[in-house]
């Protein structure tokens, strides 16, 4: 089954912008979940006066989470399908935000804010879903008006902080409880989401792919508009509207035999151990291995300096003052520094836009050096601004805008360039890694410029995304265009291996989506 011709087929219409605002909330619930961390470890460390490192250690456990979350959410993604792997995360990300607003004492704030991480390490599933609902033309486009949800997330939170860690009576509180509200939205709306036809159809599971790309079709007006009729399992259902499959469209056409789900069998410790050691071996497999590599750096410096940025949002504008906490407990922030942080975070919007411009036209590796090197600029012209001034902002400001685009460029080029059988936990290993970047931020940033060396954080953070700019330009594929489907898995697939080790045999349809596309010449893969 050619599901990527027929997505291309369908066209983008009211399904895909529907998809768009659900999984666009699911992002914007993360970023809420993210940008929090800028202000709850002062928040928390003024209230109940805890030491600068346990304030470092409630954003530095949400990391360490994301690290197991990434792993764990995203081969269940791969495993039991998206839409499974999407509920189990938005689950305990709603359940663990709210709890931690209950919190009792610092241990247990500790340990949810740990449960947090680990169900936002499942957040990217809606990324991949999304892609995979998306027509190959104008892929790019849509995966960035995906983040820009993260930067309205972004925003609105810095907007909550304000109103409520600045308000006697609300606090910290207020603000995770509000901040985990969409979440509890985007449970509500569960029954409706689809799961991905790439899935089921990288499982055997034809029919149940034709029948979602069939809902597709009708949601965007696409049935009964005089196409071929689509052959099905039973009769054949005419007037589909756009041709879904890859055999004759004649009355008593009958696909290929769907194979039996036995890579569904166990999930045990040891099956799931299995499945992770399978497919982190085709991760580094000869044909991926210096792409897997690199990435995993470039997601490194990413997260370091972009959430080393939003920390430092919000410890800048209280490096320069005696104390960081009034005496009745709060953040000694006022209404100035708290518009200094939105502003910084309204920033992500232009570095989105810029991006939208440059991904689809200039490609997908061109836009992430750019971001990269904006990046890494404007954090060292850092060192000449004076703290508190407009060139701080200004710099801070650019800083921003850069590494949003460069990340957001990150979230396209990784799913495009793994095969859909093992897209959602290529896309969780290089999440893993910027979780270990983020798990390093506070220290990296915060504790640098509380202990009078921010000059060392600047110096690194700046550096570092000069030498991932330099490191892109060897990635080897441009994948500005690609075809989801057409990407050869090497070796014996993960999912598909029996847990003593023996390939499943896949179907005819399955093993036609996998032939890989061949190389363009190297001038077309230049970007």
């Amino acid at each position: 089954m050619d599901v990527t011709a027929s997505i291309d087929s369908i066209g983008f219409g009211r399904f895909q912008w529907l998809l768009l605002a659900y999984t666009g909330l699911a992002w914007l619930a993360d970023a809420c979940e993210t940008m929090l961390l800028s202000f709850l470890g002062l928040a928390v460390k003024c209230d109940w006066g805890l030491t600068s490192s346990q304030a470092a250690a409630l954003t530095s456990v949400v990391f360490a989470g994301m690290m197991a979350g990434v792993y764990t959410l995203g081969a269940l993604a791969d495993q039991l399908g998206r839409r499974r792997g999407f509920l189990t995360s938005a689950l305990l990300l709603g359940v663990a935000g709210l709890a931690s607003a209950f919190s009792p004492n610092y241990s247990v704030l500790l340990g949810l804010r740990c449960v947090v991480g680990f169900a936002l390490g499942g957040t990217p599933i809606a990324v991949t879903l999304f892609a995979e609902f998306l027509p190959s033309r104008g892929r790019g486009g849509w995966l960035l008006a995906l983040q820009a949800w993260w930067t309205l997330g972004t925003v609105v939170m810095a907007c909550i902080a304000w109103r409520t860690v600045s308000t006697p009576g609300l606090g910290w509180r207020w603000m995770l409880g509000l901040g985990s509200a969409p979440l509890f939205l985007l449970l509500a709306l569960y029954p409706a989401l689809p799961e991905s036809p790439h899935w089921l159809a990288s499982r055997g599971e034809e029919a149940a792919a034709r029948a979602v790309l069939l809902r597709v079709a009708r949601t965007n007006g696409r049935a009964g508009a005089g196409w071929a009729p689509l052959p099905t399992r039973d009769a054949g259902e005419a007037g589909a509207g756009v041709v879904i499959g890859s055999w004759p469209a004649t009355p008593d056409a009958t696909p290929p035999p769907t194979p039996a789900k036995a890579a569904r069998a166990g999930w045990g410790l040891g099956a799931a151990l299995a499945r992770v050691a399978a497919s982190l071996r085709a991760l580094y497999s000869p044909e991926f291995r210096r792409t897997t590599l690199l990435l995993d750096g470039i997601w490194f410096t990413n997260a370091i300096t972009y959430y080393g940025l939003v920390l430092l949002s919000t410890e800048l504008q209280t490096a320069h003052k005696e104390e960081q906490c009034t005496p009745d407990g709060q953040p000694n922030l006022v209404g100035r520094d708290f518009l200094n942080i939105v502003i910084t975070s309204a920033a992500e919007a232009p570095g989105l836009l810029a991006i939208a411009f440059l991904v689809d036209g200039r490609g997908r590796k061109w836009s992430l050096r750019a971001g990269l090197l904006l990046t890494g600029l404007s954090i060292l012209l850092l060192l000449a601004a004076g703290p508190g001034g407009g060139a701080q902002l200004f710099m801070l400001f650019l800083s921003r805008a850069g590494i949003m685009g460069a990340y957001s460029v990150l979230y396209i080029y990784t799913p495009e360039i793994y095969p859909t059988k093992l897209r959602s936990f290529g896309l969780a290993l290089c999440n893993a890694m910027s979780r270990v970047g983020g798990f390093a931020a506070p220290y990296a940033t915060v504790s640098l410029v509380e202990s009078g060396r921010q000059t060392a954080a600047l110096c690194l953070l700046g550096g570092m995304c000069l030498l991932a700019c330099a490191a892109a330009f060897f990635l080897e594929h441009e994948t500005r265009g690609r075809d989801l489907q057409a990407v050869r898995l090497p070796g014996p697939e993960p999912e598909d291996e029996a847990l003593d080790g023996t390939p499943v045999g896949a179907s005819p349809a399955m093993s036609a989506e996998l032939v890989h596309t061949p190389r363009p010449p190297s001038g077309a893969q230049a970007s």
